[in-house]
C-alpha cells in the first residue's frame, strides 16, 4: 500500500510541477502563438496551491530534499505569484489635508441589471442601490463599462440625469453603440463621468468593426494635467447562449461540460483578441502627454499576456495597497481579479479597495491617487 501511496505521490508531484512551470510562463506566451496561454494565467493560483499541497505532502513523508526542490519550482512563478497576491495586510492610506487627492471609481456595472422601469423604482432596487454606491464613493471620476442609459423616454429612468444631480456633470462616452428607443436612445458601452471639467477626450478603435473602444478624458487636478483612461477588452462569453437550450440553470455545469470543446476555441479566440487589444492600449498609453490612470475590464487574469502589455512599468493600484487576491468578478472563482486600475510612476496610489456589493457580477475599485 506504501508503495501504491509514494507512485501517486510522485505522478501527482511531477504533473503539478510540469504545469506550474508552463503557467509560470503565462505572461509571456503570445495568445496567437500558444492557444493555452489564457487558460495557463487562469489556472496559475489553483496550480500554486496544488504546489503548496505537494511541498507540505513532502515534509508529511519526510521527504525534506523533494520538499525543498518543490520549494525552488515554487520560486520560478515568483513573478506571477506577486501578480495574484497583494500583500499589505495592515495598509492605512496616508493623510495630506493640504491637497485633496485625486479619487477614481472603475466599476462594470452590467448595464444596471438594465433596472430602469420607474414604476419599479424604490429604495432596495439594483439601480438605486448602484447609485447610492457611487454617492458614498465620493469618487471625482466614474470610470464604467457595460454602461446602459436611456434618454428622453418616458417611463424610463436617465441614469445619466441621475448622476448629473450628484455632480457629474461632465461626461465622454465612448460612441459604439447607440440606438433609437421608442421616442429616444440609448447609450450602451463604456463612459467616463467626472466632477472635474476635461480639457481633452478622445477615444482609439479596439477592433474592426468598432465594437470596444478605449477612452480618455485630459483633467486638471491640484493645478496638474492628469489623463484618465478607461476601456472593456473583449468578453469570453462562455455561456452567452445558454439561454437557447433547454437546459435550466442547475445544469449549468452540464452545459460546460457538453461544451468543453467549445470552451477552448472561446479562450483561444478571446486570447487573440486581448493581444490584438493589448497593443492598442499600451501604445496610448505611451502616447499620452501627462500622467495616467488606466482603469478597465480586463476579462483576463493579472498572470496574462494582456496585462502585461498593458501595465508595462505602470502601477497597480490594489498590488501596492491591498491585501489577498483582490476578487472582483462574483462568478465562478474567488481569485479573479479583472477589474484594475493603474497608475502611472509619477503618481502615488494612496489607497485601493474593492466593494464587495451584490450589486453587478462585478465589484466596484475605488481608488485614492494623489
Amino acid at each position: 500500500m506504501k508503495k501504491v501511496f509514494r507512485l501517486f505521490f510522485y505522478i501527482y508531484s511531477i504533473v503539478t510541477i510540469i504545469v506550474y512551470l508552463g503557467c509560470s510562463a503565462s505572461a509571456y506566451l503570445k495568445p496567437s502563438a500558444y492557444f493555452f496561454s489564457d487558460a495557463f494565467a487562469l489556472g496559475f493560483p489553483f496550480l500554486l496551491a496544488a504546489l503548496i499541497v505537494v511541498i507540505f505532502w513532502a515534509l508529511l513523508i519526510r521527504q525534506k530534499r523533494t520538499a525543498f526542490f518543490v520549494l525552488i519550482v515554487l520560486l520560478c512563478g515568483y513573478n506571477n505569484i506577486g501578480k495574484t497576491v497583494a500583500f499589505h495586510p495592515f495598509h492605512q492610506s496616508a493623510t495630506d489635508s493640504s491637497t485633496r487627492p485625486l479619487k477614481v471609481m472603475t466599476w462594470n456595472v452590467f448595464y444596471f441589471l438594465d433596472d430602469h422601469e420607474m414604476s419599479n423604482d424604490g429604495p432596495e432596487t439594483p439601480l438605486r442601490k448602484m447609485m447610492d454606491a457611487i454617492r458614498t464613493s465620493d469618487a471625482d471620476v466614474l470610470c464604467m463599462q457595460e454602461y446602459l442609459s436611456y434618454q428622453n423616454i418616458k417611463g424610463l429612468i436617465c441614469v445619466k440625469q441621475v448622476l448629473d444631480s450628484m455632480g457629474y456633470k461632465y461626461s465622454f462616452y465612448s460612441g459604439v453603440q447607440q440606438y433609437g428607443f421608442r421616442e429616444g436612445h440609448s447609450q450602451i458601452g463604456t463612459i467616463i463621468y467626472s466632477k472635474i471639467p476635461f480639457s481633452d477626450s478622445g477615444r482609439v478603435e479596439l477592433n474592426d468593426p468598432p465594437k470596444e473602444r478605449l477612452i480618455y478624458i485630459d483633467v486638471q487636478h491640484n493645478n496638474k494635467p492628469v489623463r484618465i483612461f478607461t476601456a472593456h477588452l473583449s468578453s469570453l462569453g462562455l455561456y452567452a447562449d445558454t439561454a437557447k437550450t433547454d437546459l435550466s440553470q442547475e445544469n449549468i455545469y452540464a452545459v460546460t461540460y457538453l461544451r468543453k470543446g467549445s470552451i477552448a476555441r472561446k479562450l483561444k479566440h478571446t486570447g487573440v483578441k486581448h493581444e490584438i487589444e493589448a497593443h492598442l492600449i499600451d501604445s496610448a498609453l505611451r502616447k499620452s502627454p501627462y500622467p495616467a490612470i488606466f482603469c478597465a475590464d480586463m476579462n483576463s487574469a493579472p498572470t496574462s499576456y494582456a496585462y502585461r502589455i498593458i501595465r508595462g512599468n505602470m502601477q497597480d493600484a490594489f498590488l501596492k495597497t491591498g491585501f489577498g487576491f483582490g476578487q472582483t468578478y462574483d462568478a465562478l472563482s474567488p481569485t479573479l481579479r479583472i477589474d484594475v486600475c493603474f497608475a502611472s510612476p509619477q503618481l502615488e496610489v494612496l489607497d485601493c479597495t474593492i466593494k464587495r456589493l451584490k450589486l453587478s457580477d462585478h465589484f466596484p475599485v475605488i481608488t485614492t491617487i494623489k
